[in-house]
């Protein structure tokens, strides 16, 4: 790739995410990279390349990418005029996930450095929002009927995470595409890296009682969150 990209705001953003990652730093972020174009690296050649990826702890795996050519250099120091490298707008990343050919987890920024991540449930919202696999929108109601075990399962989280207060079930659907999903929120008051980790807690605790189905979980303080379950009774806890 002979074009050298710049990103100097999307790169002071994600030094700020890396300090301090609370809800309006994230969605400036997302305001910026959703018109940023990255580095992403590859082997291979042209209709045959290959992602470069980063796995976990629990072995999931992350695409790697860069924010700008000066990351894309000091990652590979002397070596980077020998690696290959294509640009990508925020919405082509999106699209390698959600295809999911890699196993992929997700999308990770700048690796051993801000190394901001973008986990696979935060990519299909994304994805919703933009329109990528469907027209953009979705549909959020009641469903026909409940997993059979699933309020006695979410009464019993309550017992275990005192954090939440109440918990509301919706059922979701992205319009244009046949992907039905469970949008589980909660009554809260975390935030930052305390809520996104009870946040998973709560998702892994749930999917066992989910029916095979995927699901979205939030904070009733999110905006789209607080518009869904106005005058709606919660699932379980107080009224």
């Amino acid at each position: 790739m002979d074009e050298r990209i710049e990103n100097a705001g999307l790169v002071e953003l994600l030094g700020k995410i890396r300090e301090d990652n609370s809800e309006k730093n994230m969605i400036a972020l997302l305001k910026e990279a959703a018109s940023s174009r990255f580095i992403v690296p590859v082997d291979g050649s042209e209709g045959n390349y290959s992602f470069h990826a980063v796995s976990d702890k629990n072995g999931l795996k992350y695409m790697v990418v860069y924010s700008d050519t000066d990351s894309f250099e000091v990652a590979f120091q002397d070596k980077y005029k020998d690696q290959k490298g294509v640009a990508a707008g925020f919405g082509d990343l999106i699209e390698v996930v959600m295809t999911d050919k890699m196993g992929l987890s997700g999308f990770v920024i700048n690796p051993g450095v801000e190394e901001v991540l973008f986990g696979k449930d935060m990519v299909k919202l994304i994805a919703q929002q933009m329109g990528i696999g469907g027209d953009g929108t979705v549909k959020v109601g009641e469903p026909d009927k409940y997993p059979p075990e699933l309020h006695e399962a979410l009464t019993d989280y309550l017992k275990i995470e005192p954090s939440v207060k109440r918990i509301w079930v919706r059922l979701m659907r992205e319009n244009g595409t046949d992907r039905i999903s469970w949008l589980i929120i909660a009554d809260t008051d975390l935030e930052g890296e305390q809520l996104k980790y009870m946040l998973d807690n709560m998702r892994k605790y749930a999917l066992p009682y989910l029916d095979n189905m995927d699901a979205y979980c939030a904070s009733s303080k999110e905006e789209f969150a607080s518009k869904v379950i106005g005058g709606v009774k919660p699932f379980c806890g107080e009224a």
